[in-house]
């Protein structure tokens, strides 16, 4: 496996750091980003008021995330064919103006029909945005900076994972109804959106057109292989979880909505930091070796949470949490490492959208069928053993930093 290391050209020096020209397109992608996020996991706080209001079973409710995750599955894989065609910063903009005007339809929408076609909309919308995230991002810096900056970027939706719980207890305490949740976050989208579009500064290169042998070269690499067994993983330990968990408090616990709320919020701030320190981590000490860690951890707070008794669910929660953030931004810098900056939008468009499609999209649908029968707790234990069978997988991975 070869190893990229996007090294300066001869005879310029490494950056000791990063300047306020390369911060502030950083800190704004982050922003962008997070309402990215925000759209599509502020789904899941609301999903208890959305299934008592719409009269939804558990599959149908779970299976929302897994329409979400099919349109951004394909959006994903479709950017492959228009970066060479728009620019990542016109994609980045486009992408904030669909999300928003997705989220005004879903909170206008009467009946479920409708919700799920809005949903899929949120999802295609979203999905344009990564591959030129991440392009821009690893344009922006030199690779030894990398595991700090993806580790930053990641930051984003960690946030929105407090913000999102946060946000419907709030204005559940002014009795306003999901519909109005949604209303806000299009609405703040499309406003984002328009001022990047007006005053943001952003990459204007687009990238080549793809072509079927660098695909085919990808789907060959023993590494990318083993690298998107990790995304999936990570993502259904992330995003699935978090997408169904809401459900599995209030309705397989008994526990007030507004508790559950507040215990998924407060899991995630005190994991907030976390992947900007395991970015430092991998720096310091190998991705791979941190990546096991974070894996390890996770599955195993994913498997108490199935069978842990009474108040333990809180050490479940806050262990799940933690180590699964840190988990996509180190995938994103082993990726970094193996591929050119000419096939990295490629490999994003190809392994991502997969992770979302079996991550995020079917762990809550199945987690949501087996509640159907009885056995909520049965998919976070499944889910659990599964990435402990997997982790000897990462040692296909011969990247150390």
């Amino acid at each position: 496996m070869s190893v990229h290391p996007d090294h300066p050209a001869s005879g310029e020096t490494e950056p000791s750091g990063l300047s306020m020209d390369q911060l502030n397109p950083i800190v704004f992608l982050t922003g962008i980003f997070f309402f990215n996020m925000l759209s599509r996991l502020g789904m899941a706080p609301l999903l208890p008021d959305i299934e008592i209001d719409l009269a939804m079973t558990h599959s149908q409710a779970g299976g929302l995330f897994f329409l979400i995750s099919t349109g951004y599955c394909a959006s994903l894989f479709g950017a492959i064919f228009l970066t060479p065609l728009f620019s990542h910063r016109h994609l980045i903009v486009a992408s904030g103006l669909a999300v928003g005007t997705s989220l005004l339809f879903a909170a206008a929408g009467q009946g479920v029909v409708m919700l799920q076609v809005s949903m899929v909309c949120l999802g295609l919308a979203g999905g344009f945005y990564l591959p030129s995230g991440v392009a821009s991002l690893t344009s922006l810096v030199h690779r030894r900076h990398w595991g700090k900056v993806l580790g930053f970027h990641q930051l984003a939706p960690n946030l929105a994972y407090i913000i999102a719980p946060l946000a419907v207890s709030l204005f559940a305490g002014w009795h306003l109804s999901w519909r109005m949740v949604l209303l806000v976050y299009g609405t703040a989208a499309l406003v984002l959106a328009t001022g990047y579009a007006l005053w943001g500064k952003g990459v204007t290169h687009r990238t080549g057109h793809p072509r079927l042998k660098a695909v085919t070269t990808l789907v060959h690499d023993p590494a990318i292989i083993v690298i998107a067994v990790l995304f999936i993983l990570g993502m259904g330990l992330n995003q699935g979880v978090f997408a169904i968990m809401p459900l599995y408090l209030v309705f397989e616990r008994g526990i007030d909505p507004g508790l559950g709320n507040l215990m998924l919020a407060v899991s995630r701030i005190l994991a907030f930091g976390l992947p900007l320190a395991g970015g430092w981590l991998a720096d310091r000490f190998g991705v791979r070796r941190i990546i096991l860690a974070a894996l390890s951890c996770s599955a195993l707070g994913t498997l108490f949470i199935g069978w842990l008794p009474g108040s333990w669910i809180w050490a479940a929660l806050i262990l799940q949490a933690g180590a699964s953030v840190c988990i996509f931004p180190l995938c994103f810098a082993v990726m970094s490492m193996v591929t050119t900056p000419q096939s990295r939008p490629v490999a994003v468009s190809i392994v991502v959208p997969l992770a979302h499609f079996l991550g995020s999209g079917l762990v809550p649908l199945g987690i949501g069928i087996l509640a159907e029968t009885g056995r909520f707790g049965l998919g976070f234990t499944g889910l659990g053993v599964l990435t402990l069978l997997c982790l000897p997988l990462i040692g296909v991975l011969g990247v150390k930093s």
